[in-house]
């Protein structure tokens, strides 16, 4: 299957916000739970130093604790969103200055990507799963970044959409995951 596609920023909008929510949304989840343990632990530790126990000294301090780790998560969440978004910015230029449409090839040896910036063809054992999220066929690279190519539904059709699902899932090995993740941060 080859798909040949004009870039189109509202589908690109869509897809990168889509794309940082699912990175982010699991560690987003579990810095709030340190903010539900915070308040209160350094609250029960006020009470118990109030009913003259030393021991809520403890309590506070791990309350203090997970507060910092709370504060210092967000502060690194919030310069990562806005730096990543920068750049999505800085894409979209690029893309609607160069007006050139991307290609991608998914064939029995290798997947294949085109845009105005550079070409690559990856082996299929390079791939580590794909996820199938608000219509959007997330095809993940077993690499350490986390890498992942986005193809909607909306871009192919319905019909090339499911072909191209159940062709990768073959070439990969695994059932998608299917997701209608509509949490927004």
């Amino acid at each position: 299957m080859k798909f040949e596609l004009p870039f189109k920023e509202q589908l690109y909008n869509e897809q990168m916000i889509l794309n940082f929510i699912t990175a982010w949304n699991k560690n987003l989840k579990n810095n709030k739970k340190r903010l539900f343990w915070a308040i209160p632990m350094t609250l029960l530790g006020g009470l118990i130093i109030y009913g003259k126990n030393n021991l809520g000294f403890l309590f506070i301090a791990i309350g203090i604790h997970n507060l910092i780790n709370f504060y210092d998560y967000y502060v690194f969440y919030k310069k990562s969103k806005n730096t990543f978004f920068e750049v999505i910015e800085r894409e979209k230029k690029e893309y609607i200055e160069a007006s050139e449409n991307s290609i991608w090839e998914f064939n029995d040896e290798y997947f294949r990507y085109k845009d105005y910036k550079f070409e690559i063809k990856i082996k299929w054992k390079t791939f580590k799963s794909i996820r199938v999220i608000d219509n959007n066929l997330f095809i993940d690279l077993d690499l350490e970044n986390h890498s992942s190519y986005i193809l909607g539904e909306t871009e192919i059709g319905t019909e090339n959409f499911h072909k191209l699902i159940d062709f990768v899932r073959n070439k990969i090995g695994e059932n998608p995951v299917h997701k209608t993740d509509k949490t927004h941060t």
